[in-house]
């Protein structure tokens, strides 16, 4: 009976967890990321006091590494300046060589210093494994993207990291899916292309001034919206279809888990006399040692 309880108790959490997956899938696409609580460090006082000016350098950083993503960012900064904002700080942390030069007090010799060493030794070695899988995934899928960030790695370091930053935010999704759903995977990979072609047609239709010629090209993004559009809407389903998998499964435990306390309550009074007996059985036993 025991285990049946906590079959079920178990169950039930990760139900109503799953229905709220499939509600919050509404949203997802549309809706912005929430805020979240950014560390009080000394980079975001800086950009705090500094503004925009600092926010500028940073862009003009990020142009030089990946023109496309400082494309996203400045049409974000029109659009929806609050996350602008939070997206441009956690360039600044992308920036950052390592997180030795934070909580320092963690170096000094004893335990805690040994511990904070081993967490900081664990978290490189996390990372270094998803750079290392990020890297064999585009060497196989896009070789000369792959190349392109070897010779950024040896030519400048900082810039790497932060194109490393970006890619694993492009691809991350697509590698998962690979493994769970590949049929999602392909859509995010069509995905990816639509959204660089749309990057490099804004950049075009920002640097001309013939207006036959601005035309044509906004007629072409209009396209490549539309196209996108549908591709949304076919990762919405299959992303639904995958989350109604799930609630069957849990469903089956869910009923599983029903049948067994119903089994086990038709047979109280057998398992207490059962019982019962035992424990009058025990009483009885001499112990001669």
């Amino acid at each position: 009976m025991k285990t049946a309880v906590k079959i079920m108790l178990l169950s039930l959490p990760v139900f109503l967890l799953a229905v709220y997956a499939v509600q919050a899938q509404d949203v997802e696409a549309e809706a912005p990321p929430a805020a979240m609580s950014e560390p009080a460090d000394d980079e975001n006082r800086q950009a705090e006091m500094q503004g925009d000016d600092y926010f500028e350098k940073l862009l003009e950083k990020v142009k030089q590494d990946n023109p496309e993503e400082a494309a996203r960012l400045e049409k974000l900064r029109n659009e929806d300046p609050r996350t602008f904002r939070r997206e441009m700080r956690n360039v600044m942390r992308q920036q950052r060589p390592s997180m030795d030069s934070r909580r320092g007090a963690d170096m000094e010799s004893g335990t805690e210093g040994h511990i904070g060493m081993m967490s900081r030794e664990k978290v490189r070695e996390r990372m270094q494994a998803k750079e290392n899988e990020l890297l064999s995934w585009l060497e196989k899928n896009e070789p000369e993207k792959a190349k392109e960030l070897a010779a950024l790695k040896t030519a400048d370091p900082p810039a790497y990291r932060r194109r490393m930053a970006f890619e694993t935010r492009n691809y991350r999704q697509i590698i998962e899916a690979e493994q769970s759903n590949p049929a999602l995977a392909e859509v995010l990979k069509q995905d990816v292309v639509l959204k660089q072609k749309r990057n490099e047609l804004l950049e075009k239709i920002k640097g001309t001034t013939n207006e036959k010629q601005k035309a044509s090209l906004t007629k072409q993004l209009k396209e490549v919206v539309e196209q996108r559009f549908d591709l949304i809407v076919q990762k919405k389903q299959l992303k639904y279809e995958e989350l109604q998998k799930r609630l069957e499964d849990l469903q089956q435990i869910v009923n599983k888990s029903q049948a067994e306390l119903e089994t086990l309550k038709s047979k109280k009074a057998e398992q207490t006399e059962k019982h019962l007996e035992e424990l009058l059985s025990q009483s009885e036993r001499i112990d001669w040692d």
